[in-house]
């Protein structure tokens, strides 16, 4: 039987497994391009970036017991390493290009999920799962 924090730890692991599968589902879109003007458009795109990277990097940090932060650094690693692998995956999407600025744009969205995880830590927000 598990313990009421390992199904927060799984239900967690679960999350950042179906968001980074839609980070590839729309990794694999041909084209994601807005009505908006270039400029707001690039700006739309790096936010988007931003906030998809922070989301999975809290998702996989707070899969971890949150009493030891000493895997931290692997959560970082593993998320830099997956925006590695999705930019070179969408090299190989037809109307897309992988980008190395695009993999530093995703590592700032990295620092602020693992900001917002120290902050914040998600099994407070979860003590309703017995």
């Amino acid at each position: 039987m598990l313990s009421s924090k390992q199904k927060k730890q799984l239900l967690f692991l679960l999350l950042a497994a179906l968001w980074g599968y839609l980070i590839f589902y729309l990794s694999n879109t041909p084209d994601l391009a807005s009505n908006l003007a270039p400029q707001y458009d690039f700006v739309l795109r790096k936010l988007a970036h931003i906030f998809v990277f922070s989301v999975l990097t809290y998702l996989v940090a707070s899969s971890f017991d949150s009493q030891k932060r000493h895997y931290l650094l692997f959560v970082i690693i593993a998320a830099i390493v997956y925006a590695l692998v999705d930019e070179v995956h969408q090299s190989f999407v037809q109307g897309r290009v992988g980008s190395s600025r695009d993999i530093l744009v995703d590592s700032v969205g990295v620092y602020l999920g693992i900001w917002f995880y120290k902050v914040h830590s998600a099994h407070r927000f979860l003590k309703f799962i017995k």
